[in-house]
């Protein structure tokens, strides 16, 4: 204590509560060309700092908008994907369906249980038993006659163009 000399305990110590320190103003800011000098100074400080946070958010604008623009196309490309595997097992399953039809034949049917009650393809006739593996050899000769006529003919309109289509030379003289 400096009054009494005693010494002191921090019970007897208060805190004293402070409002921030303010600087005062150096002696050259009392005229006004001084004062309107600082205020220029402090308004440019301001713009500056404006301008770097609109470049900052441009910047992240353009990022985001660059994120998002990849973020679709990965959708996009995910999706054709996706459409282009659904079709390939569709025409897979078919082209397996198609084929089961040809080489049923010889396989013989099975029944629930596949070591009990096997049913062979000559039984299966025996028996008035109808179904996909009773397909003749002759109905098999004309599937695949117009199967292969048709895909001739998909291969020829497949390689000539379509008949509205301009021609090379049509396009060059249309400037």
């Amino acid at each position: 204590d400096p009054v009494n000399s005693q010494p002191l305990t921090v019970e007897q110590l208060i805190d004293i509560k402070t409002s921030p320190i303010v600087r005062p103003r150096p002696p050259s800011a009392t005229s006004i060309p001084a004062i309107l000098k600082l205020l220029q100074d402090e308004w440019d400080a301001e713009m500056l700092h404006s301008f770097t946070l609109r470049q900052q958010l441009q910047a992240a604008r353009q990022e985001l908008s660059h994120a998002l623009y990849q973020h679709d196309t990965a959708c996009r490309v995910i999706a054709r994907l996706t459409k282009e595997v659904t079709a390939a097992r569709e025409a897979l399953a078919t082209l397996k369906s198609q084929a089961g039809y040809v080489q049923a034949a010889p396989t013989p049917t099975i029944a629930a249980n596949p070591m009990e009650g096997a049913v062979g393809v000559e039984e299966a006739m025996d028996e008035g038993i109808s179904g996909p593996a009773e397909m003749t050899e002759e109905l098999v000769e004309r599937l695949q006659e117009t199967a292969a006529k048709l895909t001739a003919e998909r291969k020829k309109r497949g390689k000539k163009a379509p008949e509205g289509l301009a021609s090379i030379e049509e396009i060059g003289d249309y400037r």
